[in-house]
């Protein structure tokens, strides 16, 4: 079993990801992808950023991010403690949101008009989900 946002539960998601993903392994997202960047800050393994992808009502998570990668429409940024208790599902992103346990920067209007895509997409798969163990920082 992998903690969450360590090396090996990022090799788990590629590993068993949807190949019918939104974009292939080209760090440039493809034309009318909206990309969400997460930055969690004081993890076991220090920060660690990873994007999310969404195109054509599609999720992909994308891990390591290229240097070079354009910028995201939208950057969320969060401690570790606030990144587990949203993915367990102990507190909504709404709930870690109104608390300012939140950041955003970016271009929150691009955000809105993917935001019927957003809804309900999950990129990581459920038996990663299932698997997954949450450690202390």
């Amino acid at each position: 079993m992998a903690r969450f946002l360590s090396p090996e539960w990022f090799e788990d998601l590629q590993r068993h990801a949807d190949p019918a993903g939104p974009a292939g392994d080209d760090p440039a997202a493809p034309p009318g992808t909206t990309v969400v960047e997460q930055v969690v800050r004081a993890t076991p393994d220090g920060d660690v950023v990873y994007r999310i992808e969404v195109s054509a009502g599609r999720a992909r998570l994308v891990w390591p991010v290229a240097g070079d990668a354009p910028p995201p429409d939208l950057r969320i940024t969060t401690d570790w403690s606030t990144a587990v208790a949203v993915a367990r599902g102990d507190v909504s992103t709404q709930g870690a949101l109104m608390q300012g346990r939140l950041r955003f920067s970016g271009r929150p209007e691009r955000l809105g008009l993917s935001a019927e895509a957003l809804a309900g997409l999950d990129p990581v798969p459920a038996r990663v989900r299932s698997e997954t163990t949450y450690g202390e920082a």
